[in-house]
Formats: structure tokens, C-alpha cells, sequence
């Protein structure tokens, strides 16, 4: 089993008595332009390289005018919930919460509780 190892390359031969689709100095020598594309089954094609900065949704990239994505960035939110300590404190002086029972709740218990709410209307169709 022969192995070539380039910088750019890697390729190996199952052949005993077969050549390396390309060497490693043979693929330093191709034009930077052209790209080398394998596909299992097929013959390697040897393409010209696309230049992404003239496709026409480039604008929406990084290389363009957008924004990177940020992981985990909340980008579809309702509604938020704001604690303001001088509004609190004026709304609950005037109000008599004593007795009050209340609970708060995540999103997945609102949901779970959404869901229960649903299952009990359809058994009482």
C-alpha cells in the first residue's frame, strides 16, 4: 500500500502495481484557480474555484453586511418581563396582596399546563 502525504493532499493507493492519482508536487503545481473534486464512484473532475464574494445573498453573510449568528441569542421572544422597584413598590402599597396565591412559572410549565388544558377540553367533546 503506498501513501502520499502533501500539504495540500492525501491520497492513497490500494494498487500494487498502480500511481497516485496525483503527487503531491503535481498538485502544487495546478493553478490556484481550479479546485479538485472527488465523488465515490466517479472520476475526479477539476473545477474553477466559485468566488462567494460575487453570489448575489452575499449580503446576508458575514462577508456581506450581516451580523455573525450568535448561539443561543433569543431572536423569537413575545413578550419580557421588566422588575422596576419603584413601580413595584407604589402597586403593591395600593393593592392588598396578603391573600393573594400565585406562582410563577417557565416557559416549559406554561406549556405543560397549555397541553393538560387541551387533553381535558377533548375529553370533555
Amino acid at each position: 500500500m503506498d501513501k502520499a502525504k502533501g500539504e495540500t493532499c492525501y491520497s492513497t493507493n490500494f494498487q500494487i502495481s498502480g500511481r497516485e492519482l496525483l503527487t503531491p508536487d503535481e498538485v502544487r503545481m495546478l493553478d490556484n484557480k481550479y479546485a479538485l473534486l472527488f465523488i465515490r464512484g466517479e472520476r475526479p473532475i477539476m473545477d474553477e474555484k466559485y468566488d462567494i464574494l460575487s453570489h448575489p445573498n452575499v449580503e446576508q453573510t458575514t462577508d456581506g453586511i450581516a451580523d455573525c449568528y450568535k448561539h443561543g441569542e433569543d431572536t423569537h421572544s413575545v413578550a419580557s418581563i421588566l422588575f422596576d422597584k419603584e413601580l413595584i413598590e407604589t402597586v403593591f402599597t395600593e393593592i392588598d396582596i396578603s391573600g393573594a396565591n400565585y406562582e410563577l412559572l417557565d416557559e416549559e410549565e406554561i406549556e405543560n399546563l397549555l397541553k393538560k388544558d387541551g387533553e381535558n377540553q377533548n375529553e370533555k367533546q
